[in-house]
């Protein structure tokens, strides 16, 4: 009976304590940018003069967190990349961060922390726009809208591997059709 009472009690602590040990936080990156003199200037803003910051911002966005919409972590940016869009691949394991601004794709590897920005260089990207992955997640394509051009890179060493000319000027938006079939 006691070995009975044992299994009953622990059962009943560990339905207890499940919901706790499950818990998880619920995070969110998103890039920021201060605005510079000049835009301050053209809203009608006034105060002291102040230096351009980029950075991103790591949130809590679980709304039964006790740190629900807090920042928990600032990651400062050159203040002239000009980040634009964050793209995770498809396992979420790496974010890849476009800049308007230089030609350096960011990579930030999910699986090691604390998190760490890893430039990629795409000599002759101009404006960095849209990032989309391979099926196999072994492969990436990114739009350069400025030099009317389509950068191919691997996904797994983060190499540039190839460089596609378009005819016309600003590919923005890409998609990948996995199918030989025609629309």
């Amino acid at each position: 009976m006691k070995t009975m009472t044992k299994i009953v009690v622990g059962a009943i602590a560990a339905l207890v304590l499940m919901p706790n040990m499950a818990r998880a936080e619920i995070l969110a990156m998103m890039n920021y940018e201060s605005k510079t003199e000049d835009s301050l200037k053209a809203l009608q803003i006034q105060g002291a003069a102040r230096e351009r910051r980029e950075g991103i911002a790591v949130m809590d966005i679980d709304p039964s967190s006790d740190n629900f919409g807090k920042i928990l972590m600032d990651i400062p940016l050159p203040p002239d990349l000009v980040a634009h869009h964050m793209f995770y691949n498809r396992d979420a394991s790496k974010i890849y961060m476009t800049s308007l601004a230089q030609p350096v794709l960011q990579v930030i590897d999910m699986k090691k922390f604390p998190w760490r920005l890893k430039p990629l260089e795409t000599p002759g990207c101009v404006m960095q726009e849209d990032v989309i992955f391979s099926e196999d997640n072994k492969t990436w394509y990114l739009t350069c809208m400025g030099s009317d051009n389509i950068f191919i890179g691997d996904a797994v060493n983060d190499t540039v591997t190839k460089t596609i000319d378009m005819p016309d000027p600003y590919p923005h938006g890409i998609a990948i059709a996995t199918s030989t079939a025609c629309w």
